[in-house]
């Protein structure tokens, strides 16, 4: 017979059994499940109340811290030289990002820690819950001696209040030790001894915890809970928070700490101030060594020079010049006067009759007095010649006079340019002098100029920091904090915890601990808990879906009442097999085969068998797991009657000897017959195609139960003679692995309208009651009755719903 490839694309159960949609699916699938919720609701809300009977509150505490005076951001220029801001560390701005680091640093909470001896903590217990004892503890915990470092669980003693003036130190190990207030105590960490305090007298008879911790330890516990934060940059306020469940200790450890903060700042600025005077101080005395040094090398250099002020000396310098050129002007006018009258006396033949016109500049006046003498003889000589002859006796005179005026006016003319001479070469010695004097002014001034530009730059230098040290010492007398507290530490209303947040979460975590326990249940599973997974996995229809029954008899279908339910079931199977072979209503071949062993295929098809006998059917079912044959023992058949290993190996070849009847009318069985060696040999044959073909004609439906298909290949080679394929798949049973396999069967088209069976379901186990309705099957409880349900069943009914 051909070999069947048509393929099935969809199918439907009835509208009863249909499953719900997405949303309903998840939530009737955890609805299921109710006790469980219920449970892990009730327990969290206990939990929750319990929590809030033995939690301390925990309170915010806040506080404002204001900066005055110059203040600047992080990228904010600051309109001051650097030479200025390290000089000035009083008034240089504060960066309050920086001072926000500050204020969160371990240095200041360390000493918050130590300043207020957080590292002790005193409680007492009252019932289930502990109350913290700051402030108010009977006794105070002083170290005389201090051994190392305590450890990060820290030390805890347990003490006794006796009376006033005693305690009971509790010790499990040594034994209980009585000491007086005060008394010095040795131990492993150190010695240490408690004093009394003011409510010493509240506490008799009580039991108090003394817990030592590492200060390093807890100022970084408080440091964490620290916020710093400039609620806005163009406001200079710092808002500082924490939280406590003692409301007076977050605020003395704000207020301490900011405290401590201002303490510092002004100590940071005072050590800073300190430093520059003594630096500027010592600045002034090097300065002033310099300039001492300076105007003594300056002092020198003029003595040396012979200078007193080098302006006023080169101006007087250029001044005696030009009066010696002056001078020297004159005299040489003087000499050129001079040889013109010699010039004009030798011209004349040793006679003075007339001087030369520039005469009159003469600046002797003897000179001119003699010439005016010899000028006057000559006038009367030359009267006396108009009147008496040359050769008169009376001429001797005024001639004599005349020849003695001449020789005395040529020696005056003559000793006249000597003396000019010499007043002409005494000038131009001493304009030398002056001309050698003027060109080493230059030079002297490049030199007192370059001293006194490095004495006057020293001496500027000297002044800045005589006044800077002046300033910085004014505002050193008289500094104050940058910061300022605008709002001192206050508590506010408790954070936590809330009942109503408690409460809200302990129910959040109820319903959500189920969900995720279900959902960790379900993704653990290894095997098929459910439709959906297959649905989802694979796209080979589902056939039908079968209860899982937990009686021993192998056929549960009855033609009366009886099981009403899986026989609906069976019923429901039938009615999805016709529509499955479509117009085929006769010789209807269908195999069942599954993936691995005891899936239930052999139940599902001897049920099924006898359900399509009861409908009038004649059917036959064929028992070909020639390895490990089932269904003669479900129909109570002897497993040695010969069956279809004979007929294919031809040893028996008679089909009315071979053919069994079941019991049930209308439904026959063909056993395996005699096992073989070689099954999947004897199924190659053409024999089976001429069997299959003679049972197609003589019943309307063959049902043929084969092996599993993941162990050995036999249903395989059935499957060329079938119409369509069965799979079974069972719940709880089956590996989610298998569905991949079955992918794989599938897209290989080795089995004609290949559909699956859903097997063994038990819907109160495997999440699976939530996705269908009783409806279709207690409607018909007019006509049959309602199973009884024992106590037992009941209660395991319920308890499977966790």
């Amino acid at each position: 017979m051909s070999k069947q490839t048509t393929q099935l694309t969809t199918f439907t159960l009835p509208a009863s059994e249909g499953e719900s949609t997405s949303g309903n699916y998840l939530v009737k699938k955890y609805l299921f499940h109710w006790p469980l919720f219920l449970v892990c609701v009730v327990a969290f809300i206990i939990a929750a109340f319990f929590y809030l009977k033995i939690t301390n509150p925990v309170y915010p505490i806040l506080a404002t811290l204001e900066f005055k005076g110059p203040t600047s951001s992080e990228g904010t220029v600051i309109n001051k030289s650097g030479t200025e801001q390290q000089l000035d560390p009083i008034s240089t701005p504060v960066i309050v990002e920086n001072e926000i680091e500050v204020m969160q640093s371990k240095k200041l909470m360390y000493k918050v820690v130590n300043d207020l001896q957080l590292w002790v903590n005193y409680t007492s217990k009252d019932g289930s819950k502990s109350e913290d004892l700051y402030k108010k503890s009977p006794v105070n915990f002083q170290f005389i001696k201090k051994n190392g470092s305590i450890d990060g669980k820290g030390v805890k003693l347990e003490i006794l209040i006796k009376s006033t003036n005693a305690f009971t130190l509790v010790d499990d190990q040594n034994g209980n030790k009585d000491f007086k207030y005060g008394t010095p105590i040795k131990s492993d960490f150190g010695s240490w001894q408690l004093l009394p305090t003011a409510d010493i007298s509240n506490y008799i008879g009580s039991s108090i915890n003394v817990v030592i911790q590492d200060p390093d330890q807890v100022a970084d516990s408080y440091q964490s809970k620290i916020k710093v934060e400039l609620e806005n940059k163009d406001a200079p306020f710092v808002n500082l928070s924490t939280s406590d469940e003692v409301p007076e200790r977050g605020k003395d450890i704000l207020n301490e700490l900011m405290a401590q903060y201002k303490l510092d700042a002004l100590s940071d600025k005072n050590k800073d101030a300190q430093k520059a005077i003594d630096f500027i101080t010592l600045r002034l005395d090097s300065l002033k060594k310099d300039l001492t040094v300076d105007e003594k090398e300056i002092q020198e250099y003029k003595s040396n020079q012979g200078m007193t002020d080098i302006a006023s000396q080169g101006q007087g310098f250029r001044d005696i010049r030009q009066a010696n050129i002056k001078a020297l002007n004159e005299a040489e006018i003087q000499l050129r006067i001079l040889e013109g009258i010699e010039k004009s006396i030798a011209q004349s033949g040793g006679k003075i009759s007339s001087l030369p016109p520039t005469s009159a500049y003469l600046s002797d006046p003897s000179l001119m007095a003699l010439y005016d003498k010899l000028t006057d003889l000559e006038v009367k000589r030359t009267q006396l010649l108009a009147t008496v002859p040359p050769g008169n006796p009376m001429f001797d005179p005024i001639n004599e006079q005349i020849q003695t005026l001449q020789k005395a006016f040529k020696e005056k003319v003559a000793a006249l340019k000597a003396s000019q001479l010499a007043i002409k070469k005494q000038m131009q010695s001493f304009d030398a002098g002056i001309q050698s004097g003027l060109k080493k002014i230059p030079e002297q001034d490049r030199a007192y100029t370059a001293m006194k530009r490095n004495q006057e730059s020293k001496e500027k230098i000297y002044t800045f920091l005589l006044e800077k040290r002046e300033q910085i010492a004014l505002r050193y007398a008289s500094t104050v904090s940058d910061a300022e507290i605008v709002d001192d530490a206050h508590a506010g209303k408790a954070k936590w915890p809330k009942p109503s947040i408690v409460y809200a979460l302990a129910l959040i975590l109820g319903l959500g601990a189920p969900v995720g326990l279900l959902y960790a249940r379900e993704s653990l599973n290894e095997r098929i808990s459910n439709r959906k997974q297959i649905e989802d996995a694979v796209k080979v229809p589902i056939l039908g879906e079968l209860s899982y029954q937990e009686d021993t008899e192998p056929i549960v279908v009855s033609q009366g009442r009886g099981k009403f339910a899986i026989g609906e079931q069976f019923r429901v199977l039938r009615t999805n097999l016709s529509h499955l072979h479509g117009t085929n209503d006769s010789g209807r071949v269908t195999l069942f085969t599954s993936s691995i062993g005891s899936e239930g295929k052999s139940f599902v098809s001897s049920n099924l068998s006898v359900t399509l006998a009861y409908a009038s059917r004649k059917t036959i079912i064929l028992e070909m797991d020639l390895r490990k044959p089932k269904i003669s023992g479900v129909f109570n058949l002897s497993p040695e009657h010969e069956g279809i290993s004979d007929y294919l190996t031809e040893r028996n070849t008679n089909l009315d000897q071979l053919i069994q009847p079941s019991g049930i009318p209308g439904l026959d069985v063909l056993s395996s017959g005699q096992i073989e060696p070689n099954p999947s040999e004897l199924l190659e044959k053409d024999k089976l195609d001429q069997l299959i073909s003679s049972l197609r004609e003589r019943y309307d439906d063959v049902i043929i139960d084969s092996p599993p298909i993941h162990l050995v290949t036999d249903a395989l080679i059935i499957a060329r003679t079938t119409d369509a394929s069965v799979y079974m798949v069972r719940q709880g049973h089956t590996l989610k692995d298998e569905l991949e396999f079955i992918n794989e069967v599938d897209t290989s088209n080795r089995f004609p309208k290949f559909t699956i069976v859903f097997n063994g379901i038990k819907r109160d186990k495997f999440n699976y009651g939530y996705g269908y309705s009783n409806s279709y099957y207690s409607s018909y409880n007019t006509y049959t009755e309602k199973e009884k349900e024992s106590f037992g069943s009941v209660l395991r009914g319920f308890l499977r719903r966790f």
